[in-house]
């Protein structure tokens, strides 16, 4: 990598101090190591150096701006007078935090850094509190702090921060304001009296605390509705009941969604239901990682009490590909929709229009989760199994093996029209799969009766819609039911 000019006016001021925390600092420095909002180099009023490290950002300041003030915190009395003389004596230089306090560093300060010989909760929360600060950065190491309790701090007490977390080898980064909740919860429900305490009560038992819960009643005929407004009754703050005339699962989930106030919002079912940690855990693979979706595993339970896991994480960052940020979403495109083991940042549904197709009364899920992973730019995943997908029980729409899968004829051409006019090569390949694996679903289980029509249908619109060859594909599948 080429040394910028700039950098190599800095380095020959440092040549009595060369050596290896210099050159790390150089690199830093080449790298943009502390985000994109603000660099060493660039013009800072007031610059706040918690940890001296060689003093290549303080010289790196003054040649941006003579008029830099440069305070400093290091405990080592050498480097202290380092400071001193790489600054002609102009920097201000304090043995701790708490004496830089005291002393005259000012209300407001345009850029910190806090290095990780430094960190501490106490230093960040100490500063925060004390301080008016623009942008916060450093390098924070979550043996010493949880990284989703710093970025938490963070983003209620500075206009911005980057700090890279030296365990995990990535960065977290934000800015404010710090959203007045940071997961909603939609939960549609319709006829489902029965479960949808179990359901509500696992909402209740989250670990995660910034979260509200939005119980749209679809027009339920049975106690639905009122064991949702007693529920919601007990905790008004956080709890909501939309009540609505039967419109559809699709029209509810849309409902639920213009009423959130999350960063993220999430959807349960209401007769299926979440293990304490999902939220949570759920918000730290997302938000910590600078991602539009968070997505965990679920479990198929069984009414005997038994389970089925399903972890589906792959193509992460992270140790064995299960866990970090999956930087292409559309590897995960074929998975079974199963949004509701995902989280969703909102203002991206919003920017994207991505929504639940509302004249579609069943299987909504699968357009939404095909459409908003092709439009993301990063998951972040984590294999955990806490979504619990209940089988078995009667009326659900997955048990349907009669006229009710003529619906997927109605969704892929929506589908269709609704990627057309962005979709690349990859996302209509996988359309392409998506309608040949659905198809092969449906033909699996629907009534003998039905077969040949939906075959036919299934090969036509295939053709119809781009995917001839594996429309093919699916006729030579089932020479048996022509």
């Amino acid at each position: 990598m080429l040394t910028p000019p700039w950098l190599r006016e800095a380095l020959r001021r440092m040549e009595p101090y060369a050596g290896r925390m210099c050159d790390d600092d150089a690199w830093r420095a080449r790298t943009g190591f502390f985000g994109p909002v603000r660099l060493p180099q660039a013009a800072c009023g007031t610059l706040l150096l918690i940890g001296a490290r060689s003093g290549l950002e303080a010289v790196l300041a003054r040649m941006a701006n003579p008029a830099s003030r440069i305070f400093v915190v290091e405990a080592d009395p050498g480097l202290r007078q380092r400071m001193l003389d790489l600054t002609d004596g102009q920097a201000r230089v304090f043995a701790t935090l708490e004496a830089a306090m005291a002393g005259d560093l000012p209300a407001g300060i345009d850029l910190a850094r806090i290095d990780l010989a430094a960190f501490s909760p106490a230093v960040v929360a100490t500063l925060a509190a004390g301080r008016r600060v623009d942008h916060l950065c450093g390098e924070a190491s979550e043996l010493a702090m949880d990284a989703l309790a710093l970025y938490r701090l963070c983003r209620e007490r500075v206009r911005s921060f980057y700090f890279h977390l030296a365990e995990a080898g990535h960065a977290i980064a934000g800015d404010r304001p710090a959203p007045a909740v940071e997961v909603s919860v939609v939960v549609p429900a319709y006829n489902v009296a029965a479960w949808v305490e179990a359901a509500l009560a696992s909402l209740a038992a989250q670990t995660l605390q910034s979260l509200e819960v939005i119980v749209v009643d679809d027009g339920s005929t049975d106690a639905t509705g009122a064991i949702a407004d007693a529920w919601a009754a007990q905790d008004p703050a956080r709890r909501r009941v939309v009540h609505q005339a039967n419109a559809g699962c699709a029209a509810a989930r849309m409902a639920g969604l213009a009423a959130a106030r999350g960063e993220y919002v999430g959807f349960v079912d209401g007769d299926d239901w979440a293990e304490p940690p999902m939220f949570e855990e759920l918000y730290r693979a997302a938000a910590l990682r600078g991602a539009e979706i968070g997505q965990c595993g679920f479990h198929e339970a069984f009414e005997d009490g038994s389970r089925q896991d399903h972890p589906t994480a792959w193509g992460g960052d992270g140790p064995g590909g299960t866990t970090g940020r999956v930087a292409d979403p559309r590897a995960l495109l074929l998975l079974q929709p199963s949004i509701w083991r995902r989280i969703y940042r909102r203002d991206f549904l919003l920017r994207e229009r991505i929504r639940f197709p509302e004249h579609i009364r069943r299987f909504d899920d699968l357009p939404f989760a095909f459409v908003s992973l092709a439009r993301a730019g990063s998951v972040g995943i984590i294999p955990d199994c806490y979504y619990a997908y209940r089988q078995g029980r009667p009326g659900q729409d997955i048990a349907a093996r009669d006229e009710r899968l003529f619906v997927h004829f109605e969704i892929f051409e929506w589908l269709h029209a609704e990627i057309q006019p962005w979709a690349d090569a990859t996302v209509r390949r996988s359309f392409a799969r998506l309608q040949l694996a659905t198809h092969r679903f449906a033909l699996g289980r629907i009534e003998r009766r039905l077969r040949r029509r939906y075959l036919g249908a299934a090969v036509r619109q295939m053709h119809a819609l781009g995917g001839g060859g594996r429309a093919a594909l699916l006729w030579r599948l089932w020479p048996g039911w022509r």
